[in-house]
């Protein structure tokens, strides 16, 4: 049976703009200022963003708003979060402990120094972006903000919040 490849055919989904923000607050918070100064209404989605490695499984939470007159969707996420690192340690006893230490992960490696990640999924032309980078950068807690480059995104199946 003949095996057929197609060539630069990319199977890419919605287009999407990345935006990053520095800032030192908890996701919770982080959620209700972006709600409380650009007037959206971003609510903790039922499902958070979890990431299984080996030594550990982290959950981000996940923060989601549905703009139905623009047809916009926006998630927002934690860059950085903590983990549960699971070590099975065993006294010589009977029974085996099972110890659990907090480590600090990132989900995009290659932002490290960015707090949280807004995703919008809308085409970048169609979008004001520079009215939203300008209005987080009005926020009191926010540090900065500015646009993400998502081709040095190596692991892209992490910014699948559905």
């Amino acid at each position: 049976m003949a095996t057929y490849k197609l060539d630069g055919w990319d199977c890419d989904d919605e287009p999407y703009t990345l935006v990053g923000i520095h800032s030192t607050i908890e996701p919770y918070r982080m959620a209700y200022m972006v709600n409380k100064y650009l007037g959206l209404s971003f609510k903790r989605t039922d499902v958070d963003q979890d990431v299984t490695m080996p030594e550990f499984t982290v959950r981000y939470p996940v923060y989601k708003y549905e703009d139905v007159i623009n047809y916009n969707t926006y998630y927002l996420t934690p860059n950085k979060f903590w983990a549960t690192l699971n070590s099975v340690t065993s006294s010589g006893g009977l029974f085996e402990s099972q110890e659990q230490t907090e480590i600090k992960t990132v989900l995009i490696k290659e932002y490290t120094r960015v707090d949280f990640i807004i995703k919008i999924e809308k085409d970048p032309e169609l979008f004001p972006l520079k009215k939203l980078i300008n209005d987080l950068n009005k926020i009191p807690h926010v540090i900065t903000a500015y646009q993400l480059d998502d081709h040095v995104i190596k692991q892209k199946d992490y910014l699948i919040f559905e």
